[in-house]
C-alpha cells in the first residue's frame, strides 16, 4: 500500500463531504436558483465587470424565485446568493481535478494499477452524472415554481452520497492491501440486522431530502410531539392517502422523526452485537464511531427543528449525514473482511 495514494483517496472523500455540506448552505440560503444556466467549463468564470453582473442579474430577475419570493432584491444581495451557488459548482468542478491530476501522476509513476484506475474513473463518470443531475434539479425551479422539485433534490443528494460511499469503499479496499484479516463465523443475525439498519438510514436520508425540499422543518417546531400531538391531525390530509407519504410536509416530517429514532436504536443494537463478539476489532472501532455519530446526528436534527432551521445547524446536520455514510461504509467493509462470507 502506498500511503500517498491512500491520502489521495481520502482527500477525494473529504472534498465530496465538503461539497455535500456546501450544498446545504446553498439550499438554506436560497442560492440554488441564482445561476440560470449550466456551462460545465465556461461556467467556472464568474461575472468580471458591472455589465456582466447586470446581465446575470437580469436573467435571474426573470425566474419564478425572483418574481414570487425575492422581488425587489438589490444587486448587492443577489451577489451574495450567487456566490454560494457559484462556489458550490466550483467545488464540484474541483473534485474532478482532485481525481484526475493525482491519478495521472500516480499512473505515470506506476504507483497505481489498472484495476484501481478503472474504479476511480468510474467514480469520475459518476461525478459527471451528478453535475447533470444538479442541473436537472435546478431546471425544475426555473419554469413555474420558485423552488426545485423535492424529488429531484432527493435524487441529487442520494447520488452524491452514493458517490461518497463508492470512494470510501475504494479507500477501505486500498488501505487493507497487505493486511491479514482473521475471519470468524458471523454471529447469528448480525449481518442481516445491520443490512436492515442500513436500509433505514437510506430511507432516513431520502426523507431528510424531502423535508428540506418541502421546507417541512419550518413547521411543527416542537419535539417529540407535533403541535402537542404524537400524530398530527393532518397526517392524511391529501387524497389519495398514499400521496401523503411523498408530498404532505406534516407526514414527511413525522416519518423523518421516527425513522431517525429507529436508526438510533438500530445502530445501538448493532454496535452492541459487535461489541459482544470476540474478534472483529476493526469492526468494533467503526461501530463505536458510528454509534457516537448517530447520537450527535439525532441531536442535531432535534435542535435544528426546534430552533426553526438555523443555517449553522442545518448545514451541520447535512454534514453529519455524510459522516454517517462514511462510517456505515467503513463498518460494512470491515464486517465483510472480518466475518466469513458463508455466514
Amino acid at each position: 500500500m502506498d500511503k500517498s495514494v491512500l491520502r489521495w483517496l481520502i482527500a477525494i472523500c473529504v472534498i465530496i463531504t465538503i461539497m455535500v455540506s456546501i450544498g446545504g448552505v446553498t439550499r438554506l440560503t436560497g442560492s440554488g436558483l441564482s445561476i440560470t444556466d449550466w456551462k460545465p467549463i465556461m461556467g467556472a468564470i464568474p461575472p468580471l465587470n458591472e455589465t456582466q453582473w447586470q446581465e446575470t442579474f437580469a436573467r435571474y430577475q426573470a425566474t419564478p424565485q425572483y418574481l414570487k419570493v425575492n422581488d425587489g432584491m438589490p444587486l448587492s444581495e443577489f451577489k451574495s446568493i450567487f456566490f454560494w451557488e457559484y462556489f458550490h459548482r466550483l467545488v464540484g468542478r474541483s473534485i474532478g481535478l482532485v481525481i484526475l491530476i493525482p491519478m495521472f501522476f500516480f499512473w505515470r509513476k506506476k504507483r497505481i494499477d489498472s484495476k484501481l484506475i478503472k474504479k476511480v474513473m468510474l467514480g469520475f463518470l459518476l461525478g459527471g452524472l451528478q453535475g447533470a443531475m444538479g442541473w436537472f434539479m435546478v431546471m425544475s425551479g426555473l419554469i413555474d415554481q420558485p423552488s426545485v422539485s423535492h424529488y429531484r433534490l432527493a435524487a441529487h443528494l442520494l447520488l452524491a452520497l452514493f458517490i461518497l460511499t463508492y470512494f470510501t469503499w475504494i479507500a477501505c479496499e486500498y488501505s487493507s492491501r497487505g493486511k491479514v484479516f482473521h475471519s470468524i463465523p458471523s454471529p447469528p443475525g448480525l449481518k442481516r440486522n445491520f443490512r436492515i439498519v442500513k436500509s433505514f438510514i437510506v430511507l432516513q436520508i431520502l426523507y431528510g431530502a424531502f423535508v428540506a425540499g418541502l421546507k417541512a422543518g419550518l413547521s411543527f417546531n416542537t419535539f417529540p410531539k407535533m403541535a402537542g400531538q404524537w400524530i398530527p391531525g393532518n397526517l392524511l390530509a391529501l387524497h389519495p392517502a398514499w400521496t401523503n407519504l411523498l408530498e404532505n410536509p406534516a407526514t414527511i416530517q413525522w416519518i423523518h422523526r421516527w425513522i431517525g429514532a429507529l436508526v438510533l436504536l438500530g445502530v445501538m443494537f448493532s454496535a452492541l452485537q459487535v461489541k459482544k463478539t470476540l474478534g472483529l476489532e476493526r469492526t468494533k472501532r467503526w461501530a463505536q464511531a458510528l454509534k457516537h455519530m448517530i447520537y450527535v446526528q439525532f441531536l442535531l436534527g432535534v435542535f435544528t427543528l426546534i430552533l426553526q432551521v438555523p443555517l449553522a445547524l442545518g448545514v451541520l446536520h447535512q454534514f453529519g449525514a455524510a459522516v454517517v455514510v462514511i462510517l456505515v461504509t467503513g463498518m460494512s467493509y470491515s464486517l465483510k473482511k472480518e466475518t466469513q462470507t458463508s455466514s
